[in-house]
């Protein structure tokens, strides 16, 4: 029985893949000296990030959870001292912390959207406009066929406004999910975009 406790959180960590075993050993022996304990305490204080990032309404909270507990982690082994006499007070406060930065970072995505200003980035050579047309149509078909689907209806309408409510309608998703999607999608063809012309021009330099 100790040793399936045991197994449990270490199959949740090497999903994740961040944390080293020295890291997870801090991690356990700061839960409890018994590993079994240890091991109970460790899938009750995920469960419970979750519940608290989707309380906050935060997508992915099961990587969130991960990501908070890889924190402490790291923390404990490097020798941070944690006085509280809860435990999951100190995630929590970590946890606070996850949440900001995926606040900003949804902030930064609003705003570009909000700018409109999507444009493939091009290498410092810059490249004709039929080079950098012919390397988004390629980029275009490597996308799934939904998220080709998705972008290319949320920008090749006449009329942006009532299409995009309407996409937004259909999806089942409030405007501003919409454009985030939308905004992920674009920031996937940009890379794809880049890298193809920067092949393109190792290839011509050859």
């Amino acid at each position: 029985m100790k040793e399936s406790s045991e197994r449990q959180p270490g199959a949740r960590r090497s999903r994740s893949g961040d944390l080293t075993p020295e890291s997870f050993e801090a991690l356990l022996d700061f839960l409890d000296e018994d590993r079994h304990l240890a091991g109970l305490h460790y899938e009750t204080i995920r469960r419970r990030l979750v519940r608290l990032f989707e309380w906050r309404g935060l997508g992915n909270p099961d990587d969130l959870a991960d990501e908070t507990i890889n924190r402490v982690a790291r923390r404990l082994q490097e020798g941070t001292e944690v006085r509280s006499a809860d435990p999951f007070g100190y995630f929590c406060g970590v946890a606070h912390l996850v949440a900001k930065e995926v606040a900003r970072r949804a902030a930064r995505e609003r705003a570009a959207l909000e700018r409109e200003d999507w444009t493939p980035v091009p290498p410092p050579e810059e490249p004709d406009g039929d080079e950098r047309l012919d390397g988004l149509r390629q980029c275009l078909q490597r996308l799934p066929p939904d998220q080709r689907d998705l972008v290319l209806r949320y920008h090749q309408a006449s009329d942006h406004i009532r299409s995009r409510q309407g996409l937004s309608q259909e999806l089942g998703i409030p405007m501003n999910a919409l454009r985030i999607r939308v905004h992920r999608v674009r920031r996937k063809l940009e890379e794809c975009v880049r890298l193809r012309l920067r092949v393109n021009a190792l290839q011509v330099h050859r």
